[in-house]
């Protein structure tokens, strides 16, 4: 009987339970202490307290500290790969991601992020591309993917070319909170030229025309929510990440606060939903943050209640210090409305929710032209397929697959 216990522990739980609706949240940067800057800034609890049930192995295949391409290349497709590899394998092999697998199984799918659209763990989800400075093909990849909504920044990638291939592809752009408000169908919203404006920026200065992350989120429910086959839904909280990087408190902590107004918005629509399974886990921590001993109780969050603005004060004015400007390799904290869904390291991720692998995608031959910057491949029987458009080309490697 106890042999049989531990081996029911260890299967995924879609053995006995496949959800129709799967929500991935990651809080990029996001380590313990961030939570407890953001609990205290805020004054209560976190939506986040009450569904943390585990921790969560990161690293990449090349390194004990992990980048967030890295990170979301083994979230979205169940393989750890080196730093700055998106949606590809040591070897550069593309790989199948848990949003790719949900499409080709009818699923509507959707990407939010407060990053540019085109950055690590957007294209983690979304691309196949060998380096995260790949914007522009991962721009293109995320038109040819036909996946429902892609909501972020990212602007200033998009050229006229993109708006014609999105247009082919029955996208809608829209670039404004009021108009994403009315907008329905296929849409691609593109909201800053770079990162969306920073929550602690927004304070005392005239409203942006940018939506928040929860209204993001708001909006992706509402546009995914009646396919039939059910949907797969990527948020990322991308600037708990940037902030820190810059240690920068104020900024990582507001936006740590918008993160968790967003998980107690979908906690509270999949509740309604219980066909969904919710899983909230960061990529890494950012920052090495550790809080120091306040002159008074309350101290830091009057501090941070007064900033406002991304740069405004140092590390010390908050009462805390930054070990780093970059990533650590700390265990992260594993959330959701499913504590038996249990991946202990960020490769597990995607068997733990659907139970399988997700396969390679698979190599096709033939001969590569090059016309312009655009690379073409002519197979054998004829077939005249573009790079990024038709097929995934790997410049490093030579090599061809077909999506």
């Amino acid at each position: 009987m106890k042999a049989l216990l531990i081996l029911l522990v260890a299967l995924p739980w879609t053995l006995f339970a496949t959800p129709k609706n799967i929500i991935v949240m990651i809080p990029d940067g996001t380590g313990h202490a961030s939570l407890t800057a953001a609990r205290q800034l805020k004054g209560a609890p976190l939506a986040l307290d009450g569904c943390i049930y585990g921790l969560v192995e990161t690293r990449s295949a090349d390194n004990s500290v992990t980048d967030s391409a890295a990170a979301a290349t083994a979230m979205a497709c169940g393989k750890r790969t080196y730093n700055g590899a998106v949606g590809v394998d040591i070897n550069r092999v593309p790989l199948r991601s848990l949003a790719e697998w949900a499409h080709e199984k009818g699923k509507a799918v959707g990407i939010v992020t407060t990053d540019a659209i085109t950055g690590a763990t957007p294209g983690g989800f979304s691309a196949h591309v060998p380096s995260r400075k790949n914007a522009a093909d991962i721009l293109e990849q995320q038109i040819a993917s036909g996946f429902e909504l892609f909501l972020g920044g990212g602007a200033k990638t998009l050229n006229d070319e993109h708006k014609t291939f999105m247009q082919q592809q029955g996208y809608t752009l829209v670039t404004t909170a009021d108009a994403l408000k009315q907008a329905r169908g296929k849409l691609f919203g593109l909201f800053a030229p770079g990162i969306m404006t920073a929550e602690v920026a927004r304070k005392g200065t005239p409203a942006t025309n940018e939506p928040h992350l929860e209204e993001m989120a708001e909006k992706a429910l509402d546009l995914l929510k009646d396919d039939p086959d059910g949907f797969f839904l990527m948020i990322e909280g991308a600037q708990v990440d940037k902030g820190n990087h810059d240690n920068d408190l104020p900024w990582a902590t507001y936006e740590l606060l918008a993160f968790d107004a967003t998980v107690a918005r979908v906690l509270a629509w999949a509740s309604k939903h219980p066909d969904t399974l919710v899983l909230i886990v960061p990529d890494h921590e950012t920052g090495g943050l550790t809080l120091l001993n306040e002159p008074h109780e309350g101290a830091r969050a009057k501090a941070l209640r007064a900033a406002s603005g991304k740069g405004v004060g140092k590390p010390s004015d908050y009462f805390v210090h930054y070990s780093t400007t970059w990533h650590t390799g700390v265990d992260v904290f594993l959330a959701g409305n499913t504590p038996d869904c249990r991946p202990t390291r960020n490769c597990d991720i995607p068997y733990s929710i659907i139970g399988e692998t997700t396969e390679p995608f698979q190599e096709i031959q033939g001969k590569t032209l090059q016309e312009g910057a655009v690379y073409y491949l002519e197979t054998a029987d004829g077939q005249r397929l573009r790079a990024n458009r038709d097929a995934i080309y790997i410049q490093p490697t030579g090599k061809w697959y077909r999506r």
